[in-house]
């Protein structure tokens, strides 16, 4: 009867005795996991598995032989050859072995093990199949935050009396972008108008619809309508769009002249106002029904703004939160946004709205387990004058390195966006060096240069000069980039010269980023020097790594250094623009005749800068992108010093240390 039940045992049973583990008994389900092969009871167990040596199996057994105690497992893998020819076959046991008394004494070992090889191919495949489905819901998630941010605004418009800022964080990382959104808009009659809202869902239909909304809102706003209008136009709009209906909004129009705001909420909470002495409160007004959810028109409110209040809009993922009540959510965002106020209190009001969005971004919000997005809009009314750009330059060329300087503190003033930093900073040194080298050839002028916020969202910058303009004795075929290059960088350009002098004056629409990514410290502002290094290598192409600001002032030396290049070796050059902060048309005629010396003689200068850098943007806008060599990345050349290091073997190093300022 027990030979019966050892037998019938629904699980693998071995036994071993002696030194050498001779199998003295196996049982049927035993005997099948080996592959009932002939001759097992009786041989030692090394001769009769012997694919089991070096996977832990024989070693196993001697320790438990040795030391008594039991040893026990889970999901061992384990390959045997079931067949006999050589082929072997995956398994996963767990499994128990113990030291026993046998019949006569001696001491047996047995192993029992029950084969989970289903259940863990199982597993296996439902792990693989999650972490493909997590890597298409990732891949969705990205596709649909990037179609989330992508019909946000890419920048506030700056305004001299408005400091305004704003803050987008998408709900967890395993949830879709949903619906939030804002926009600021100038408005007739120095007029702003302020938008936050939230649609139904989450996913491309909710940007979707997002996008609907903004456009409409925006239309509405521009063409100076009062928030009455706004929001029966998204009302009627949501009529037709099933998935706007039971959208929030908030709808605000400030008038810059009287500082009174007209509002009005559908679905809605009330913005939150941050006095001058640091105490909250919430505006007053009615709340209308989510969009399409009532006939009657949208009631508005009227407030009178106070100097240096801060208005805060936001999404309902800011005052929502698990175990939170939407009262007790919108208690702490006043507290939150009172400590900003006092840790700000002796700091730039400018700075203020800035400060209040990216602490609202950082602190309420759990980006892992937030349930919806947070999206906050902050405007603070200022009374200092906004900052003006104001110079007299003698016309001579080391005066780029002052303009440069003021320059760029003007620009830092005003925290625009890096792109139209770039776009100003290159159509005013151009300016000011067409002035300098056609309108004051004896260097005895002055150059003036006046710049300003133009209160609908854009700055004005106008270089004047007393001097008479005179086409250059030399022709070039590389003549004009520069003006070419002032008309891609400005909204408007204009140029007026005449017996008195010459007049530019370029606008161009500004935007202060928003705070995409949240940021303790402030932006780096570009550095107050560039050097132009080379490192050349004989036999290899040579690579030159330039930086900073390069304009009329220092582009001899940039010629220098690209001339040691070209007589160092026979072979190309490499030039590097990444780093540098402005190109002007001054570098990019260095570059393009060395280009074209270089080609004379069968050799190859590349040049390389990444679409988006400020040399790239450069290139791009003076056309020369489409007749000079120019990479958006480094070539690969095991002989190159990426990194500008000192080069292996066969190299001089050649640099120059140019103070240029800005």
């Amino acid at each position: 009867m027990a030979a019966l039940a050892f037998e019938a045992t629904p699980a693998i049973v071995w036994m071993f005795s002696g030194p050498r583990h001779h199998i003295v008994a196996a049982n049927r389900m035993a005997r099948a996991s080996v592959g009932d092969r002939p001759g097992l009871i009786g041989t030692p167990v090394r001769e009769a598995v012997p694919e089991a040596a070096g996977q832990d199996i024989f070693e196993l057994l001697d320790e438990v032989a040795r030391t008594g105690q039991p040893r026990l497992g889970a999901e061992r893998r384990v390959v045997v050859d079931l067949t006999g020819d050589g082929t072997l076959v995956e398994g996963f046991f767990t499994y128990s072995v113990v030291r026993a008394p046998g019949a006569d004494g001696t001491p047996v070992l047995i192993a029992h093990a029950v084969d989970v090889t289903a259940s863990v191919q199982q597993r296996r495949a439902a792990e693989v199949e999650v972490a493909e489905v997590r890597a298409r819901l990732d891949a969705e998630y990205k596709v649909g935050l990037e179609l989330q941010r992508s019909l946000l605004p890419v920048g506030l418009p700056l305004l001299p009396d408005l400091g305004l800022s704003a803050a987008y964080v998408p709900a967890g990382r395993w949830r879709a972008a949903g619906g939030d959104w804002y926009d600021v808009v100038p408005m007739p009659g120095d007029r702003v108008g302020l938008v936050l809202g939230d649609v139904v869902g989450h996913g491309p239909t909710a940007s979707g619809v997002m996008g609907q909304l903004r456009a409409v809102a925006a239309e509405r706003l521009v063409r100076g309508g009062a928030v009455s209008e706004v929001l029966d136009a998204l009302d009627a709009l949501a009529e037709m769009a099933p998935d706007a209906r039971g959208s929030s909004v908030c709808v605000a129009v400030y008038d810059r002249l009287t500082r009174v705001l007209e509002h009005g909420t559908r679905g809605h909470p009330q913005p939150l106002l941050l006095a001058a002495d640091g105490t909250t409160r919430f505006l007053d007004g009615p709340i209308g029904p989510p969009l399409a959810f009532s006939a009657t028109a949208s009631a508005v409110a009227f407030t009178t703004l106070n100097p240096e209040e801060t208005l805060v809009f936001y999404s309902d993922g800011v005052v929502e939160a698990p175990g939170l009540g939407f009262t007790e959510g919108q208690v702490r965002l006043a507290e939150c946004v009172a400590e900003v106020a006092r840790e700000h209190a002796d700091g730039d009001p400018r700075e203020l709205a800035d400060r209040v969005c990216t602490v609202l971004a950082t602190t309420l919000v759990d980006n892992d387990t937030s349930r919806d997005d947070v999206t906050v809009l902050a405007a603070t009314v200022l009374t200092a004058p906004a900052p003006l750009l104001e110079l007299a330059l003698p016309g001579t060329p080391d005066q780029l390195t002052v303009l440069h300087r003021e320059l760029g503190g003007w620009l830092d003033a005003l925290d625009a966006h890096k792109d139209d930093r770039t776009a100003i900073a290159l159509c005013v040194v151009e300016a000011v060096t067409n002035s300098i080298e056609h309108g004051y050839r004896d260097h005895s002028g002055t150059v003036a240069v006046h710049g300003e916020l133009d209160g609908v969202g854009g700055v004005v910058v106008t270089v004047t000069d007393s001097g008479t303009w005179r086409e250059p004795a030399e022709r070039s075929p590389y003549r004009g980039r520069g003006m070419l290059m002032m008309r891609e960088c400005s909204d408007q350009l204009h140029v007026d010269t005449g017996d008195d002098g010459t007049v530019v004056r370029m606008r161009r629409a500004v935007r202060r980023p928003p705070v995409s990514a949240p940021r303790a410290e402030p932006i780096a502002r570009h550095s107050p020097d560039a050097r132009v290094r080379t490192v050349v290598e004989s036999g290899e192409r040579n690579r030159v790594t330039v930086s900073g600001v390069v304009d009329s002032s220092n582009a001899g030396e940039l010629r220098s250094a690209l001339h040691e290049a070209a007589r160092s070796g026979s072979g190309g050059c490499l030039v590097v623009l990444d780093d540098v902060e402005l190109l002007t048309s001054a570098a990019m005629r260095v570059l393009y005749e060395q280009v074209a010396d270089l080609r004379g003689v069968g050799r190859e200068l590349i040049l390389v800068a990444a679409p988006d850098s400020p040399a790239g943007a450069a290139l791009t806008a003076s056309g020369l992108d489409q007749v000079l060599p120019v990479e958006a990345t480094e070539p690969i050349d095991g002989s190159t010093s990426i990194d500008g290091s000192t080069p292996i073997s066969g190299s001089s190093s050649i640099e120059g240390s140019m103070s240029i300022g800005g």
